[in-house]
């Protein structure tokens, strides 16, 4: 399986970026039928052409109108055009939803009902190519992830149809705020608009992540050239790259995912105040609390408590360390974790129905083990060693009855 990341550090601007695609092998007949597809063909004219940039070698989107087709510019215009043509369901639907992002930011700034908002730059034949190729291009890679990097916010000012208007213009910072899409600043002697309205409308249409991947094993590298010639190179760059889902392929049906890890040392408290703040964590969703005894500064005697987290649950566990522990320092970590396929059984024995947890090993394996709960229950009651317990139980597991499908 593979996945896209599309590193847009320098600036993002749809032609960039189906210039990119375009570099990456992808048979050209993918762009080039769009013009046909979209029945335009006698008015535009496309090539991509090798180029460079400052020194860096890619690919450049060269359009030309060849006869002046003109038509209104609102949002339901542009979807007739994209309904009427020959293109797939697919990218009929992702081309329409850029447009949708781009008009619902834009009235939002101007203040108008979204039919009102007429396209001036954004509805021009040469946008909606290099959205439909984009969209394309995504169609036929149809890759499992689509990673970007955090697109810079540029500076100065930009003259538009409304007038001059500093950078970053307001409908990229309603399409980056809308879509939580961070936006970077740089030291950057260029002075004008890097991040184009359409170029993070794409992002926000097909991004799974956010952010600098730590891992990349790349398999191809695709480069888009800008059209501006600025002090620094002017380009954006696609790597294709094995997914990480490979390893899961190859070593059984394994699970991954990013989670938080949390930490803090506490000297000034209780070992009861840390016992029911480490209720609290787990309590708030944390998947594991530790505990450790440390020497802290001044050859004090303190504790560092660990939590492990998922990403959703953070802000939670942020409340409880802060509100009901004496820290006032938490440190943060993103690690990765992998997990077997894991799932509760539960078995007839003569103890009656007891909870198992029942897992899948890579080789193909399964392992069971009895819910410890279960097993000081029936101790307590038979007033046997919780060993004992355990081996009468495994020799006379009968039938099976699955409380829940494999999960992670």
């Amino acid at each position: 399986m593979k996945s896209i990341f599309i590193d847009c550090s320098l600036g993002i601007s749809g032609d960039m970026l189906s210039s990119a695609l375009f570099d990456l092998d992808i048979p050209a007949h993918i762009f080039f039928d769009n013009l046909k597809k979209l029945k335009i063909e006698k008015y535009f004219h496309i090539n991509f052409d090798t180029g460079s940039s400052h020194g860096i070698k890619g690919i450049i989107c060269i359009k030309k109108e060849i006869k002046v087709k003109k038509f209104n510019r609102g949002i339901n215009d542009i979807k007739q055009i994209i309904f009427d043509s020959l293109l797939n369901d697919y990218v009929k639907k992702t081309s329409i939803r850029v447009f949708e992002i781009l008009a619902e930011a834009e009235s939002i700034v101007h203040g108008t009902d979204i039919l009102d908002v007429h396209f001036h730059e954004l509805g021009s034949l040469d946008s909606i190519i290099d959205i439909v190729n984009v969209c394309s291009a995504i169609d036929f890679l149809k890759p499992d992830k689509i990673y970007f990097s955090e697109p810079p916010a540029g500076k100065g000012v930009v003259s538009t149809s409304h007038g001059p208007l500093p950078i970053p213009v307001p409908t990229v910072i309603e399409i980056a705020k809308k879509n939580d899409i961070p936006l970077v600043f740089f030291e950057d002697k260029y002075k004008g608009e890097i991040t184009t309205p359409t170029g993070i409308a794409l992002l926000a249409t097909f991004k799974d992540e956010v952010g600098q991947l730590e891992n990349l094993k790349i398999k191809n590298i695709g480069i888009g050239l800008g059209h501006k010639n600025i002090s620094r190179p002017n380009f954006l760059r696609v790597l294709l790259i094995e997914n990480i889902n490979s390893y899961m392929e190859n070593n059984g049906k394994l699970f991954y995912e990013k989670i938080i890890y949390q930490e803090a040392w506490i000297d000034d408290s209780t070992p009861e105040d840390i016992a029911i703040l480490i209720n609290r964590l787990r309590s708030a969703g944390a998947i594991d609390v530790v505990s450790h005894s440390v020497d802290m500064k001044k050859n004090r005697k303190g504790i560092c408590i660990k939590a492990i987290v998922s990403n959703e649950n953070q802000n939670l566990l942020r409340d409880v360390w802060f509100n009901f522990s004496t820290t006032i320092g938490l440190r943060e970590t993103n690690i990765d974790r992998w997990k077997l396929p894991r799932r509760t059984v539960k078995y007839k024995t003569r103890f009656g129905e007891i909870n198992f947890k029942q897992v899948i090993r890579p080789n193909g394996k399964n392992s069971l083990k009895i819910e410890h709960n279960d097993l000081v229950e029936i101790s307590l009651i038979n007033g046997l060693p919780i060993e004992e317990v355990r081996q009468k139980i495994f020799m006379e597991l009968s039938d099976l009855h699955e409380l829940e499908d494999w999960s992670n």
